[in-house]
Formats: C-alpha cells, sequence, structure tokens
C-alpha cells in the first residue's frame, strides 16, 4: 500500500511540475512582450508658444515668474497669451519641477485655460526640458483640445520661455 502512495505522490508531483513549468515559461513570454512596445508613439504639432516672462520672485526653494503676456500660433490656432499668469518653480532633487497657468485667446475671440506642470534638468545629453499641458475651453470651436494628451518640448528663443507643444495620437 505505501508503494502506490509513493507512486501516485511521483505521478501526481510530476504533473504539478509540468503546470509549474508551462505558467512559468507563459509568465516569462508575457514578460518579455511586456517590455516590447506594440506601437510607436505618433505626435501631431498643434502649436509654438512663446511667453513673456517678468522677473521672478523668490520665495525659498520656489520661484514665481509672473507671465506677461506672449503668442501662439499652429495650423488649426493661434492667438495671444494674456497677461496674469504665472510659472511656479520648484527645486527639487537637482531639478526644477513647473507649475505653470495662463489664459490663451484665440485669434476669433475663444478663451483656452492651459496648465502645464513639467521637468527641467541638465543631464549629459544637455538640458531635458518638457511640460504635459491641459487644456479647458467652453468654445465648441475648439472643444477638441479639451481631448488631447499632450507634450511640450522648450526651444530657446532669447529673452523668452518656448515650446513646440504636440498632440499625442
Amino acid at each position: 500500500m505505501s508503494g502506490i502512495k509513493r507512486t501516485v505522490f511521483r505521478q501526481g508531483f510530476g504533473n504539478i511540475g509540468a503546470v509549474i513549468l508551462t505558467v512559468a515559461t507563459i509568465g516569462a513570454s508575457q514578460e518579455a512582450s511586456a517590455q516590447t512596445p506594440a506601437s510607436e508613439l505618433e505626435s501631431e504639432f498643434i502649436f509654438e508658444l512663446v511667453l513673456d516672462v517678468d522677473a521672478q520672485i523668490d520665495a525659498g526653494h520656489t520661484s514665481i515668474a509672473p507671465v506677461a503676456g506672449g503668442m501662439f500660433g499652429g495650423p488649426r490656432i493661434a492667438g495671444i497669451v494674456h497677461s496674469g499668469g504665472a510659472d511656479w518653480i520648484t527645486q527639487v532633487s537637482g531639478h526644477s519641477s513647473l507649475d505653470v497657468r495662463i489664459t490663451l485667446e484665440t485669434d476669433d475671440g475663444e478663451f483656452i485655460y492651459m496648465s502645464y506642470t513639467g521637468i527641467v534638468r541638465s543631464g549629459e545629453n544637455g538640458r531635458y526640458w518638457r511640460v504635459r499641458p491641459v487644456f479647458h475651453t467652453a468654445s465648441e470651436k475648439y472643444d477638441w483640445i479639451n481631448h488631447v494628451v499632450s507634450i511640450g518640448k522648450s526651444k530657446q528663443m532669447p529673452g523668452k520661455v518656448a515650446y513646440d507643444i504636440f498632440g499625442i495620437l
């Protein structure tokens, strides 16, 4: 009787071992595929944003840079940036964390509230300066911008803060 139990146990363990091996193999292949993108990110240029910024106000670890105006323009939208916005720049662990809020007015008189957060840091490949804009408008004509996930990349313009803003498709 005890010999039968050992045989059953060994056969049962063999089946369990095969199941474990199969699950491990499936898990490893799923992990490998999780590391391979399903597709490339695509983007579309929305507009160039150019801000006039006044002198920063030093508030310790955070500086406040008042936005004095500016302009934006792209293939589907263009206009001005109203004064009254600001950029709250916080120094954190060797980088700057941005928090910006501004009001855009399109050439045809529609208003769009734009806020963005971002990161500025220096690295071996130069300065990394990226932002994540979010848009809010009640305009039916520009409602499309309420539904865009966007990323901005800084561009150098003497005396200005400037970005190219892209929608992620």
